[in-house]
This record gives structure tokens, C-alpha cells and sequence, in this order.
């Protein structure tokens, strides 16, 4: 390394190896198979880049390396992450289920940074548009593996970017697909494009939600749910509907809400699936409409743990996917809202343990607790947790809805009469969050008729 100071040591590591880019690349499309993160959308051009510290890798990208290379982010040069635990016989800590388990050092706590988030969305954007200029404006094989292999990247990564920032590439995305299918197309690419622009609605669905753009929300995902019944994708119409349902329960419309989630439920051909309707559907609508649905509600709660229980996997990860954090999450807010504090602070706890530190999903469990604790009168260990949110979590990656349950804790807090500094502190960092900016409509949402 001292008589070659242009060479950094990831790419030093490499050459130790006796390894060139392309076999770099297998080897990670390979762990990425292995590890059921998705589709490696890794080329030499990228690889090249993070070599020359041009640009950094995400979180999934630096485990691979790490795991390849059987390497440690710090002898790799990729300083911008650091191991949770350390490392034994050359390999990372694996967490329970099978990921390395990392965190960044730089304030953006399991969230890739924007440039290296903004390079490596666009890298899989220019993939798809290449694809159209070699196979032409309808697009052939190549660009729709490109196009399904970026739905598989944005589904299983949509927790490690700043909504703002995932929205505008999906909303790019979708603006392609939607010029493919414009153009003459066989019936079985057409009924394939129609697919993947429903998850790829879905998905813009899902971020202006976080960006708290209700009404655009609701629209993404009945567009969504029209693609689904277009394909014959069951599973698109299931899971867009019950997200229809959460916007509508968000936007206190509760019985339009189980009305929706009512319809999703007879699509939904899994346990999990089941399970995903119930919590995010009826659940939250019951809990939402007062202490006379308790009783439906409870019925409820059973129902979604037990079909979580009955599935041969039991979740499945990604913003498609639903798990058991993501139930006891639920499980939370709902007995949150009928005033039974202690469970609602058993579940959120249990939530906030079996997930990451930084991750949007830990936010909303912490929160949750925290509300938890203030309803039993522990105002500054309350105040603290949300403390911890605001600290962890750069403010535009923290979605909508953390923003309102720190406001929600707020009030709580104020209601409890002198709650202390630390709550006068919090309700300041609150109030000084930057406005989350919708990013608009800049793709077109062709129907189930295109």
C-alpha cells in the first residue's frame, strides 16, 4: 500500500485476492442469492467507482463485500460503516436471521447517504434505459429482467433511503414503463409491464404515504390494485388495497377503511398475507374507532397472530413483505388506544428488540413505547426514547408517520402537566423538523386498459 498510495484498500483487497472485477461481481450476485436479498444489480462500472472511493456502497453492498472478501469494513476502507459485534475466524456476526448486522457512523444510521444512495438508484435506472436502447422503446427481454430485478432492489431496500430521495427514481422508473407500454406489445409482455408498473404504483404509493401525501397515496395504490386486476395478480391487488386501507384509516376515514381491507382480504392467498390484512386493515380501524370495537378488535388480534403463526415461513422481508415486528408493532398501537399501557409497552418493546437500530420500523416501535411510558407516568424515560429517534435518525429519512407519533408523544408529554427538560427539548427538535416535500406526480399512471 506504500508504494502504491492510488490504490485503495478495497481495491488492494481484490488484487490480494488474485480476483478480478468480474469475478468480484459473481461472487456477490452469488451471496446475494444465498442470503435472499434479491436480484445483485452490481456492474464493473459501479464496482470500479466504489474502488476509486467515487462513490460509497449501501448496506447491503458493504455485507456482501464484507462477506466475499471475509473482510471487516474498516481493513476494506469503507470506513463509513462499522461492525456491531466483532469478528470471528474472519467472518461478520451473523444477526438471527442469517444478515450481517451493520450500522453507519455518520448520523445515517442504516440508511445509505444521499449521494451514494442517489448514484446507486441511478446505477439501476441507467441498466433499464440501456436496456431500451439496445432492444428498442418497447423494450425485450433484457430491459423486463432489468425492470423486475429494480421492483426486487426497491422492495427489499426501501427501509434504507430517504423516502424524498427512493421517490423520485421509482417515480422514474414507472415513467419507463409506462413509454413501454405505450408501444405495440405481445400479450404476454403487455400482461408482465402491467405487473410491474402495479408494484412499481405500489411502491410510489407507499413513499408519498411516508411523505404524507394522503390524497396522491390513495390514488397510487387504486391504480396499483386496476394493474393487478389487469394481470391477474392477485397478490398486487391484495396488498395495494390493504395499503389503500392504512391511507384511508390514516386519513380518519375508518370504515372505508375496513371496507377496503374487507376486499384485500378475499385476495389474500397466504397466511402472511392474512395476517398483513388483519393488522394493517381492521386492526388499526377498530382500535381507531373507540372502546365499543375492543371486543372485535381482540378477535382480531388473535386471528393476525395466529395466520403469522400458521405461515410455513412466518415473513417474508422488504416493503412487501410483513413480519412479526412489524404485528407487534400493531399489536401496540391498538392496545395503546384502548388504554391498556402495559401491553401496548410489552409489544412495542418486543417490536423495538428484534429490530436494527436506525431502522424506520425500530422508530415506530420506540415511539410507540415511549407514549407507552408516558401513559404509566414515566415522563423522562418517554421523553428520552424519543430523544433517541430524533439523535438516530437524519430528519429526511424520517417519515410521516414517526412525525406524527413524536407529535402524538408530544402531546402527550404537555398533557402530564410539568413533564421536564428533556420533553421541553424534544417538543423544540420536533417543531424544527424540516417539512417533508411531496415529490408530485412526474410519472404517468396508465390504467388497466394500456
Amino acid at each position: 500500500m506504500q508504494e502504491l498510495p492510488q490504490v485503495l484498500p478495497l481495491e488492494a483487497w481484490r488484487w490480494a485476492l488474485g480476483w478480478s472485477r468480474a469475478q468480484t461481481i459473481t461472487e456477490i450476485a452469488d451471496y446475494y442469492t444465498r442470503t435472499r436479498i434479491g436480484t445483485s444489480l452490481l456492474n464493473a462500472s459501479m464496482l470500479c467507482k466504489w474502488e476509486h472511493g467515487d462513490i460509497t456502497p449501501g448496506y447491503d453492498y458493504t455485507a456482501a463485500l464484507c462477506a466475499v472478501y471475509q473482510a471487516d469494513p474498516v481493513r476494506l476502507g469503507l470506513r463509513n460503516t462499522t461492525l456491531l459485534s466483532h469478528v470471528i475466524d474472519g467472518r461478520a456476526y451473523r444477526d438471527g436471521r442469517g444478515f450481517p448486522r451493520w450500522t453507519y457512523t455518520d448520523g445515517d444510521a442504516m440508511t445509505v447517504d444521499h449521494n451514494s444512495g442517489a448514484a446507486a438508484l441511478a446505477a439501476i435506472r441507467d441498466s433499464i434505459a440501456l436496456a431500451l436502447e439496445v432492444e428498442g422503446p418497447a423494450g425485450g427481454p433484457l430491459a423486463l429482467e432489468n425492470l423486475a430485478s429494480a421492483v426486487a432492489y426497491y422492495d427489499r431496500n426501501y427501509s434504507m433511503f430517504p423516502p424524498g430521495l427512493l421517490a423520485v427514481e421509482v417515480h422514474r422508473t414507472r415513467m419507463l414503463v409506462g413509454g413501454m407500454l405505450k408501444r405495440d406489445q405481445s400479450d404476454t409482455a403487455r400482461t408482465e409491464l402491467r405487473c410491474l408498473a402495479g408494484w412499481l404504483s405500489a411502491l410510489v404509493g407507499n413513499l408519498a404515504f411516508h411523505l404524507a401525501d394522503y390524497p396522491a397515496a390513495a390514488i397510487h395504490f387504486a391504480t396499483a390494485a386496476r394493474l393487478g386486476t389487469a394481470a391477474g395478480d392477485g397478490d398486487l391487488i391484495c396488498w395495494s388495497l390493504g395499503a389503500h386501507a392504512m391511507t384511508a384509516y390514516t386519513s380518519d376515514r375508518p370504515i372505508e377503511a375496513l371496507e377496503l381491507a374487507q376486499q384485500a382480504y378475499e385476495y389474500a392467498g397466504t397466511p402472511l398475507r392474512r395476517a398483513q390484512i388483519l393488522a394493517w386493515g381492521r386492526l388499526r380501524s377498530l382500535a381507531h374507532m373507540g372502546e365499543g370495537y375492543r371486543s372485535d378488535a381482540a378477535v382480531v388480534m388473535v386471528a393476525a397472530q395466529r395466520e403469522l403463526e400458521a405461515d410455513p415461513d412466518g415473513d417474508r422481508p422488504g416493503r412487501f413483505g410483513f413480519d412479526l415486528a412489524e404485528l407487534q408493532l400493531h399489536l401496540a398501537e391498538a392496545n395503546l388506544q384502548f388504554g391498556d399501557h402495559t401491553a401496548a409497552g410489552l409489544h412495542a418493546g418486543a417490536s423495538r428488540h428484534s429490530l436494527p437500530v436506525g431502522r424506520p420500523g425500530w422508530a415506530a416501535a420506540t415511539l410507540v413505547l415511549a407514549r407507552a411510558e408516558a401513559a404509566r407516568g414515566r415522563l423522562s424515560d418517554a421523553a428520552a426514547l424519543g430523544l433517541e429517534v430524533l439523535d438516530v435518525i437524519p430528519a429526511p429519512a424520517l417519515r410521516e408517520t414517526s412525525r406524527v407519533r413524536l407529535r402524538d408523544l408530544d402531546r402527550d408529554l404537555s398533557a402530564a402537566g410539568s413533564p421536564g427538560a428533556e420533553a421541553q427539548d424534544l417538543r423544540e427538535r420536533t417543531r424544527a423538523l424540516p417539512t417533508l416535500i411531496p415529490v408530485g406526480r412526474i410519472s404517468d399512471e396508465p390504467n388497466g386498459r394500456s
